[in-house]
């Protein structure tokens, strides 16, 4: 049976070990780390740090079936401000450095940033969903889906928000909008090491959610 709670402190490990699995072959990541083995290492170091950095400042909501972990989201407010630099260091993620090797990190923080900066000047009551992942063996079931209308989308409502800002990247969704009013769509095209790279947000108006 599927279920749908905020992750509770002794679940980081365990959400940022299965985002690190999702994220594992996708070209945000493969373009600037490839090398499989650096790349495991620095997603694994990486995500633990956000999750621990962030767990507080953002929300963080599981989907669970029968009480194993399948699907991950992190859900930042409208207030939400990024954690300095200073921080993420002292959360770990300085070891990312070493992991992924400093050229390829920086390079990869430094697009990180700049595919994110149209989806955090909306303003008003936006939520940003900065990370929707599912377990691999779980993909193709509707489980994103599910989760984003049955969970995500009634929490952001119930806590005043009125447009959610999925954060979007090359790899597809696999999320179904049909029960969302779409405002409205940003694109960002960016070049990976002389690889396209398309990312930006879709927004959705949720005064008119189904």
């Amino acid at each position: 049976m599927l279920t749908f709670e905020k992750m509770r402190p002794e679940e980081r490990g365990a959400c940022a070990a299965l985002a690190a699995r999702a994220f594992g072959g996708y070209d945000y990541f493969t373009y600037y780390i490839p090398d499989d083995q650096r790349r495991t290492r620095f997603l694994s170091t990486m995500l633990e740090s956000e999750v621990r950095i962030n767990d507080g400042p953002a929300d963080f909501l599981t989907a669970k079936d029968d009480g194993e972990i399948v699907a991950v989201a992190m859900l930042c407010p409208p207030a939400y401000k990024k954690p300095s630099e200073m921080a993420y260091m002292r959360a770990g993620f300085g070891k990312c450095f070493l992991q992924g090797g400093i050229r390829d990190v920086a390079a990869w923080n430094d697009m990180e940033g700049k595919a994110g900066e149209p989806c955090h000047s909306l303003g008003g009551q936006t939520w940003y969903l900065n990370l929707l992942t599912v377990e691999p063996n779980q993909r193709g079931q509707g489980l994103g889906s599910h989760m984003l209308q049955e969970c995500i989308l009634p929490y952001v409502k119930e806590h005043g928000g009125e447009t959610l800002c999925l954060f979007t990247n090359s790899e597809p969704t696999g999320i179904s909008i049909e029960r969302m009013d779409l405002r409205n769509s940003i694109s960002v095209s960016l070049t990976a090491r002389e690889n396209s790279l398309e990312a930006g947000a879709i927004v959705f108006q949720l005064d008119n959610m189904k």
